[in-house]
């Protein structure tokens, strides 16, 4: 990586993009970063004030809302150490929170612009602040009440280590509070512990979404992730709440999803919808993931492997739309974990791809 995007790589990196209240100004700071740069590059920006987290869309045409290419990454990351925040290089690695989930993206389209001599109003950048928090602020908000709609997305938001994400499983984060009568715990006959509700309505969960013991097994996961009852160990608890996070693979959607956890629960308890999205599906006989392919045939000795992904990413929202959107990174490893890195190394051919897939989709348009 040329030496001016790795120092931005690593201002990027220093920034604590996390979703903590105390460090709501970096995510300021890091649009004036990014504005600062297209600046330099001569290059418009447009913030779309969605709040509480602003997008930022970049380009010679930020008031298109049809472009052939859209280029898009979030700045936001999951919490770390101190030690996550300072970028280290170790051999061919630099390791820091958002090295590969998601902040190499931004030097990589930077470098793919600079290089364009013709064709930059046809690529529209877009940098969201909201995708580890479930996107409703960022790209949902882009699609749905900015009405972007682009021939084609590219995602680098999964496919680790030169991989293509053809599909992801839709998401349902929701929370559910169930209710009792508190009484002393010796004398339980006279109150109702919320905790039974709480359990009954866990067990009626599972026998739907039984325990998946291998990435094999390509269908539901239901974990509970939290669960906060009581608050003195002699005391029958009056109320119990509990979050969960389903994962569903396509032929169900969201609303069918919501509907029927909907029906288990009955009037058992309350259910709050926290987080919900589709599913993602990237048929490989599309004309841009064909077009994309051939791409990389010129650059690596064969076309990228394509995979089912258990995670989710900002594509899903794409879904709706029928617009396709290409998913893939170099070699990297661990993301949301203490030991975040990726390869400066397979920076190189990757850029290359993204750069030569750029001009082909704008050779398209001509």
């Amino acid at each position: 990586m040329e030496k001016q995007y790795l120092n931005l790589f690593k201002k990027l990196i220093r920034l604590k993009t996390t979703h903590d209240p105390e460090n709501r100004k970096e995510h300021d700071h890091c649009r004036e970063l990014l504005i600062a740069e297209a600046d330099k590059r001569g290059l418009n920006t447009k913030i779309i004030p969605s709040e509480p987290y602003p997008s930022l869309l970049m380009g010679t045409d930020v008031d298109r809302t049809d472009p052939p290419l859209l280029l898009s990454a979030h700045l936001d990351v999951v919490p770390g150490g101190k030690e996550m925040f300072e970028p280290k290089i170790e051999g061919d690695k630099l390791i820091g929170r958002g090295a590969s989930d998601m902040k190499f993206a931004i030097p990589v389209f930077f470098n793919v612009l600079d290089r364009l001599k013709t064709g930059k109003r046809k690529i529209l950048l877009a940098f969201t602040f909201d995708e580890e928090i479930g996107g409703q602020h960022g790209m949902r908000y882009l699609l749905e009440d900015a009405g972007l709609r682009p021939k084609v997305g590219f995602i680098p938001d999964g496919g680790d280590n030169f991989c293509i994400v053809a599909y992801e499983k839709g998401v349902f984060m929701f929370r559910v509070k169930t209710y009792g009568k508190a009484t002393h715990i010796s004398r339980p006959w006279l109150g109702k512990n919320a905790i039974d509700e709480m359990l009954s309505i866990y067990s009626d969960l599972r026998n739907e979404f039984p325990v998946v013991n291998s990435a094999k097994q390509w269908t539901q996961t239901l974990s509970m992730s939290k669960i906060k009852a009581g608050d003195a160990v002699n005391k029958v608890p009056d109320l119990c709440e509990a979050s969960f996070d389903l994962r569903f693979v396509e032929g169900r959607t969201k609303e069918e999803i919501i509907d029927l956890i909907t029906q288990i629960i009955g009037n058992r308890g309350d259910m709050k919808s926290l987080v919900v999205g589709d599913n993602f599906f990237l048929d490989p006989d599309n004309y841009f993931c064909k077009l994309f392919q051939e791409t990389v045939r010129r650059h690596l000795s064969s076309p990228l492997p394509i995979y089912q992904s258990e995670g989710a990413s900002d594509a899903r929202f794409f879904t709706k739309h029928a617009i396709p959107v290409i998913i893939t990174k170099p070699r990297c490893k661990g993301h949301h974990s203490e030991y975040e890195w990726i390869d400066l190394q397979s920076l190189e051919p990757y850029t290359d791809i993204l750069f030569d897939f750029a001009k082909r989709v704008i050779a398209e348009e001509e």
